[in-house]
């Protein structure tokens, strides 16, 4: 019977099954069902809890059959909400199929006024369904960490709404076994940048990330520089700690120093300015003198440019 959906997919559609532009009865809502699912999504959320892997393969040759006759598209996939029907262990090869052909879907989809994330941690009963969820995201966005700090729009993470709804052990089972302890993956920047409030939760579990680089170069340290929370005022121990390395770093995304990111925007301290010069007064000189080099360098390739249009615009003469 699966097998023949196509078919009659096909065949509806000529005898407009369920009304034009309903592809064939393919998007017409099942009136028994309960969740009022139309065929699509129930395609793609159907299955046997108790012999799963048979039946969802089975289920996935049709959706891959549909693809190819045009009568399951990119855009159903967001549309008609696929990726949360289908994201239960019974449908795992479906969820999977679905989230490769539309990654993006993962980040923008919604369900019910909630993203994705939230949704699947709301609208089902246990984290079994977001631990699959999380483990596509982070397969497709590690730098965004598979969105377990993606925000709704009352500003909760999706970590909080997972552990307001499911308990912070059960949260934190679900975080650990699809986040290793020894990660690559920098996850005490994304704490830092999107949730420091949970920072401490998150360092004494991810102890060595401390040592890891994000995907622009930064270090744990330019990232907490850049991200302002640090002071001599609030925090003066943690100035005292800093290697005279890290001290006399640059930023690899601004290109400053650490005394130059403390003086910076809305932030900006000046008193750990200078205590961060006081540690290597070098410094000073040595941005005046790269600064310099760059408004050279900068003039440079300025007049270069100027020079290269002026030989073609005498080049243009000639040939006139």
């Amino acid at each position: 019977m699966l097998s023949n959906i196509p078919i009659l997919a096909k065949e509806g559609i000529k005898h407009e099954v369920g009304g034009r532009g309903m592809r064939g009865g393919l998007l017409v809502v099942d009136p028994t069902d309960v969740d009022g699912m139309n065929t699509l999504q129930l395609i793609v959320n159907l299955g046997n809890p108790s012999d799963p892997i048979p039946h969802d393969t089975a289920r996935l040759k049709v959706l891959k059959e549909l693809r190819k006759d045009n009568l399951l598209l990119k855009k159903d996939i967001k549309e008609h909400n696929l990726l949360f029907w289908s994201c239960q262990t019974q449908s795992k090869r479906r969820f999977e199929y679905l989230a490769e052909w539309d990654p993006d879907c993962l980040m923008t989809g919604t369900y019910k006024d909630l993203p994705l994330s939230h949704a699947i941690i709301q609208h089902r009963k246990d984290l079994t369904f977001f631990t699959m969820y999380f483990q596509t995201a982070l397969k497709h966005y590690p730098q965004h960490l598979g969105f377990l700090f993606q925000k709704d729009n009352s500003g909760k993470t999706a970590y909080e709404r997972a552990v307001d709804r499911h308990g912070k052990k059960g949260t934190w089972k679900t975080i650990q076994q699809c986040i290793p302890t020894d990660t690559s993956l920098p996850i005490l920047h994304h704490v830092m940048k999107d949730a420091p409030q949970y920072f401490d939760e998150f360092s004494i579990r991810y102890l060595s990330a401390v040592h890891l680089r994000d995907q622009n170069g930064r270090s744990f340290i330019q990232a907490q520089l850049a991200g302002g929370a640090k002071t001599l005022v609030n925090d003066g121990f943690y100035f005292l700690r800093l290697s005279d390395d890290e001290i006399a770093e640059a930023d690899p995304v601004t290109k400053q120093y650490p005394f130059l990111t403390a003086a910076s925007g809305e932030s900006g301290d000046l008193s750990t300015t200078y205590f961060l010069l006081s540690k290597n007064p070098s410094l000073l000189e040595r941005y005046k003198e790269e600064a310099t080099q760059q408004v050279l360098e900068e003039q440079e390739a300025k007049m270069t440019m100027k020079r290269k249009r002026g030989d073609g615009d005498g080049d243009n003469e000639e040939g006139e």
